[in-house]
């Protein structure tokens, strides 16, 4: 069973499942040109590196059917919205010889159809090349939301673990809950509930003693952007995961589209995206972490394994 769409297309107008407020509500919020679409990006009313980039690319179709003139500001409004999201920028540069040229509106959807399209077939292949990691029913620990919202049905990292679930492979799911947005507690539970999956939300800070105890037998975790080297970028807490894995010999299986990957090497001066709407100003709050190489078992994209 499915939940609500991520978006839509009405009348010249995107329609955005507004991520903020599920599972309580289902509330779509509009756009009709690229400016309205950064806005929701920035605001975090649509989230999930993927689902960024598709929703950019509709973008710059709303933004060719309003004002044709502007699309370049619309291009470079969209590609400010969010930092360190890689998916975002690759399917900006791919867009921009058609900003360039100024296409016909009909270009920059059949555009954007492409991508969602794309993203689509990715995340089925990465269901099907994860579920080589399964070989007996296991007890799995995922992390923020990796499902139909952040990416394309089935997810990635969730869509391994749908994939498996099917096949009699997946025993249990530990949800941690992902604060401060609690993209686990609310996005991945209501995600793993629709699919009858068996699971438990938990305290982020409960990670590695479920792993101590032998509880976990597997960890797989979406990701932002995956530099040439392996670096991970991901929700803010995914190295402690990564660090209580090494410790407790479980496999650590970051699962991500090819659109995540970085041509280029780690460098420090990747930005790190911090959130300015924590509740006071003594706090402080990054919202990614970097997990090294050598603690990834293994990243899985539609393309295969690839053990960094």
């Amino acid at each position: 069973m499915k939940g609500p769409e991520p978006f839509y297309l009405s009348e010249n107008t995107l329609h955005v499942l507004d991520q903020r407020v599920l599972p309580k509500k289902v509330i779509y919020r509009k756009a009709r040109d690229s400016f309205a679409v950064a806005r929701l990006i920035r605001k975090m009313v649509v989230r999930g590196a993927p689902m960024i980039g598709i929703v950019a690319a509709y973008g710059l179709y709303l933004q060719s059917l309003k004002n044709p003139k502007r699309l370049r500001e619309g291009w470079e409004a969209l590609k400010n919205s969010r930092p360190t999201a890689v998916n975002l920028h690759n399917v900006l540069e791919e867009a921009l010889p058609l900003v360039e040229r100024e296409v016909s509106p009909e270009e920059f959807l059949e555009f954007a159809q492409k991508v969602e399209d794309r993203e689509r077939r990715i995340n089925e292949a990465i269901a099907e090349n994860g579920l080589q990691f399964f070989n007996r029913p296991m007890r799995v620990l995922t992390y923020c939301n990796t499902g139909m919202w952040a990416t394309m049905y089935p997810g990635t990292a969730l869509g391994i673990i749908r994939w498996a679930y099917r096949r009699g492979l997946v025993e249990h799911v530990f949800a941690p809950e992902t604060a401060p947005y609690m993209q686990g507690a609310r996005l991945t539970a209501y995600e793993l509930r629709l699919e009858g999956i068996p699971y438990n939300v938990v305290p982020d800070n409960h990670i590695p003693f479920l792993m101590e105890r032998g509880m976990v037998d597997i960890a797989v975790v979406g990701a932002d952007r995956i530099t040439s080297d392996g670096y991970v970028f991901n929700k803010i807490g995914t190295l402690s995961i990564a660090l209580a894995a090494k410790r407790f010999g479980v496999p650590f299986v970051v699962a991500a589209p090819s659109t995540t990957f970085d041509p280029n090497p780690y460098t420090e001066d990747i930005v790190i995206e911090r959130r300015w709407d924590a509740p006071g100003e003594d706090y402080l709050y990054y919202a990614f972490d970097i997990t090294p190489p050598d603690l990834v078992h293994a990243i899985v994209s539609e393309r295969g394994i690839w053990k960094p």
